[in-house]
């Protein structure tokens, strides 16, 4: 499970692996919320079928009757494998072994109805945006654990999409948002946020900002953390007004399953004066019963 999302009474979910019952469909699921806290799979929504490998579906994100949901537009190295030979596993890190898979490079746009059923569907791809970006294009060709590109995170606000990435990170430990709207993508921005040398995981909308999960950028070990962010670059400048700043906050680390989970998705189920109650959705968790965890986040002043 890599994403998930509340639309009225369901939670969306969607996983980087598999395709559905046929292995060239690639679905999310709807998820009904029952009044005692459980849910049950209510149905499943087909974004694509036919079009060879996996979507690696990363972000979900609602507003209003829309639900945009985005795969990694990541590049792709195999792992090495102990059962093959030693000259094939050296081979695997050559540069014609990195595998661009066009069916990552989606971002979907669904109308649905208050029964979660399909109105309109539309998808556009952000490739060409990061191919042609002067920070982002040098990353392309790198495989997505190798602080590639890797899109991760996907939030929306005011109309505006928010798509956090996981890689790359910069020097600095700068993290990139890409901030657009579906009519025109390509009149974006390119906002980066400081998260102690992690990528984003997923990022959610606020009244006053966003909260984004943060993780290891590759395979490394880092902690998994909560951010407050009010939205605004945080690059400084000698030239920036105390406004236009960007400011983040540590909200605080987040307990694991077990020690093979990882924290991948991110939905807000409701907002109150003094907290945020939230859903975090886990990759890898032994316990079933686990891979989703309601959790109650306090507040910080400032």
């Amino acid at each position: 499970m890599s994403a998930v999302e509340q639309f009225r009474s369901f939670l969306i979910i969607g996983a980087d692996e598999g395709t559905g019952k046929e292995k060239d469909e690639n679905r999310i699921q709807l998820l009904k919320m029952n009044n005692d806290g459980s849910c049950a799979v209510a149905d499943s929504i087909l974004l694509m079928k036919g079009e060879g490998k996996e979507l690696d579906v990363e972000g979900i994100c609602a507003e209003g009757d829309q639900v945009y949901v985005v795969g990694s537009h990541s590049s792709n190295r195999k792992k090495i494998d102990e059962d093959s030979s030693w000259k094939e596993n050296r081979e695997s890190f050559h540069q014609d072994k990195i595998e661009a898979e066009a069916s990552r490079d989606w971002l979907f746009r669904l109308r649905l109805n208050d029964a979660g059923k399909v109105i309109a569907k539309d998808r556009i791809s952000l490739r060409k945006i990061i191919r042609n970006d002067p920070a982002l294009k040098v990353f392309c060709g790198i495989p997505s654990k190798e602080n590639g590109v890797d899109i991760e995170g996907l939030a929306v606000k005011d109309g505006w999409l928010h798509v956090g990435f996981r890689g790359p990170v910069f020097r600095g430990n700068y993290v990139p948002v890409l901030k657009l709207r579906w009519e025109e993508p390509e009149q974006y921005e390119l906002l980066y946020v400081r998260l102690g040398g992690r990528g984003i995981r997923d990022i959610a909308a606020v009244s006053d900002g966003f909260l984004i999960l943060a993780g290891p950028g590759g395979s490394g070990s880092e902690s998994y953390q909560i951010y407050h962010w009010n939205g605004k670059d945080t690059v400084p400048g000698k030239d920036r007004k105390t406004k236009d700043q960007g400011k983040l906050r540590l909200l605080g680390e987040i307990p694991m399953p077990d020690e093979n989970s990882k924290a991948e998705g991110l939905a807000v189920l409701e907002e109150r004066e003094d907290s945020w109650q939230l859903v975090i959705a886990y990759d890898g968790a032994k316990d079933q019963n686990r891979l989703l965890q309601r959790v109650s986040l306090r507040k910080k002043k400032d």
